[in-house]
């Protein structure tokens, strides 16, 4: 679960388009033209000399596949650094440079390798390297991205030449999801230790077992993989030669790229791009239906002190939110309001739809600005004032805190909003003194797959990784450990449905939108995903001439 910054259309139009607003259903902006069945464009059968894309805002931090999960890092890095499991277009499990898996029992989890899986520099995928690799998410001195996935996890031993067993303090049938993202993620023990805290910087690299290598990287503005010609899983070879990720946070700049040809692709586009990029004729923009991402934008209330304490409070501030509003002009249309964190796109795809789905029709509310006016009164908040931090640098979450602004007046309570500087505004994911000064901050999260019970452990259980609140209830708790451990989907379902109306009803986030899928080609290539699996996967390996 993680955070990052968005970008949209001048803020004075959107705000004034929205006063304007009403109404259900999304009504302006651009139209999907798939839906969540379909999940690749047509594939890609013939070679290519190059491939250039879209990285999103700005260049990765770092090579090393753990240090920054972020969209950056992890539309380049699946590329090249396979996890044990290939997450497929529809969200399956494959095998990767593990042949098989199973769990013969709910506390342990075991990895058959696959012989043929070889790095880049050729030497074998071997069972210490995997070992070395997953405990790496446990190591603080690694400081993985990944770390919150493997608070359960008590070992991970090599249990044969070609076999590894992983060991857990509670019963889990989800942390598999783990290893077919950069969570499992396997580099080669022997150059990351001669490495040290060298390994992943621009001059020193990695050595991986994807079918790309990085072959070179500014830092800044462009990094170019190059196809691994020796790549030991031919079924899923890349089919361009050079891959070339270019960095660009200006939309006009994006919208240029990818009209003049200078890119090929892209994912994550702004949406300030949607109208030009829909009128172009050297391409085509694809635009997805409800779910067709497992993103979620939110407020989280980062403190339980101050008007926002009080559980009426917080309700009334998400029942004076214009849901509707805020995804058809702020997004063009290509967002959904979001009545749970864990909306349609975390289970969409799930054998427990029905469930999920029954569960959250019973949240779908219009706004209310009448009812959230008379619980503040009740809650004795009427001209309190309530701090709400944001990342200045985001156009998107300006509109947003804008409109959560308005909303907030119109029920009474004196809302504050304050734009954070990038860094500034990321401090508030890791110190609670960077939170102190506010009642909540604006995020964008995802999950790099659909699964409702993880995203609500992560910031509702007191084990979360972004529980920043302190919030816990005993049924959340017991619910969500109970989904864990549970095999059968449809069960787990029940479990996670039950947990959802209770954080619903508590509101330790208030869920605001949920963009959908973006995806720009143009006719020179195909092949890309339509779905979020493109996140921690080789993605770039399916992309070729028509």
């Amino acid at each position: 679960m993680h955070r990052t910054l968005l970008r949209a259309a001048p803020l004075l139009v959107a705000l004034a388009l929205l006063t304007g607003a009403c109404g259900s259903g999304t009504g302006a902006g651009v139209t999907s033209n798939f839906s969540t069945a379909r999940v690749s464009t047509p594939p890609g059968k013939g070679p290519l000399d190059k491939l250039t894309w879209y990285g999103d805002y700005r260049a990765p931090y770092s090579e090393d596949p753990l240090k920054t999960a972020d969209f950056p890092e992890e539309t380049v890095l699946g590329n090249v650094c396979r996890p044990l499991l290939r997450t497929g277009p529809d969200y399956s499990l494959n095998p990767g440079i593990a042949k098989s898996w199973s769990q013969p029992d709910s506390r342990h989890l075991v990895l058959d390798l696959d012989p043929r899986a070889t790095f880049s520099d050729g030497h074998p995928v071997t069972a210490t390297d995997v070992v070395y690799s997953l405990l790496r998410n446990k190591d603080p001195d690694e400081a993985s991205n990944y770390a919150d996935s493997y608070a359960d996890v008590t070992s991970v031993k090599a249990t044969g030449a070609r076999q590894v067993t992983i060991s857990f303090s509670k019963p889990d049938y989800v942390f598999v999801r783990s290893l077919g993202i950069l969570a499992g993620a396997v580099v080669e023990k022997e150059f990351a230790v001669k490495a040290g805290q060298n390994f992943g910087n621009a001059d020193t690299g990695v050595v991986c077992s994807g079918p790309y290598t990085i072959a070179s990287f500014d830092g800044t503005n462009t990094m170019v993989l190059k196809r691994d010609p020796a790549y030991w899983d031919r079924a899923h070879a890349g089919k361009a030669a050079t891959l070339t990720f270019r960095f660009l946070a200006d939309p006009s700049a994006i919208a240029n790229a990818l009209t003049s040809g200078s890119l090929d692709g892209a994912f994550d586009l702004p949406p300030s791009t949607i109208t030009r990029l829909s009128r172009t004729t050297n391409g085509k923009l694809y635009v997805g239906a409800t779910g067709s991402t497992t993103q979620n934008i939110d407020l989280i209330v980062s403190r339980f002190t101050g008007p926002l304490s009080d559980v009426r409070v917080r309700q009334a501030l998400s029942m004076a939110i214009d849901r509707d509003g805020i995804a058809r002009t702020l997004f063009n249309g290509a967002a959904d309001p979001l009545h749970a964190v864990a909306g349609p796109g975390m289970w969409q795809t799930s054998p427990a739809r029905s469930v999920y789905s029954a569960a959250y029709q019973k949240l779908v509310r219009r706004p209310d600005t009448g009812a959230a006016t008379e619980l503040v009164e009740k809650a004795g908040a009427t001209g309190r004032q309530i701090d709400i931090g944001y990342a200045a640098d985001s156009p998107a979450q300006a509109q947003i805190a804008q409109v959560l602004q308005q909303a907030g007046n119109s029920i009474g309570l004196k809302t504050k909003i304050t734009g954070l500087p990038d860094q500034q505004y990321g401090n508030l994911f890791i110190t609670p003194k960077a939170r102190a000064p506010y009642d909540s901050f604006l995020t964008i999260n995802y999950l790099e797959y659909p699964e409702a019970a993880n995203m609500y452990a992560s910031y509702a259980t007191k084990s979360g990784a972004q529980n920043f609140n302190g919030y816990t209830d005993p049924t959340v708790e017991a619910d969500l450990s109970k989904a864990q451990g549970t095999r059968d989907q449809r069960i787990r379902a029940q479990y996670v449905t039950r947990a959802q109306a209770v954080i619903a009803r508590d509101l330790p986030w208030i869920p605001i939108v949920a963009p959908r899928a973006l995806l720009f080609q143009n006719q020179a290539v195909t092949g890309a995903l339509l779905t979020f699996s493109y996140m921690d996967n080789a993605w770039a390996a399916s992309v070729g001439a028509p």
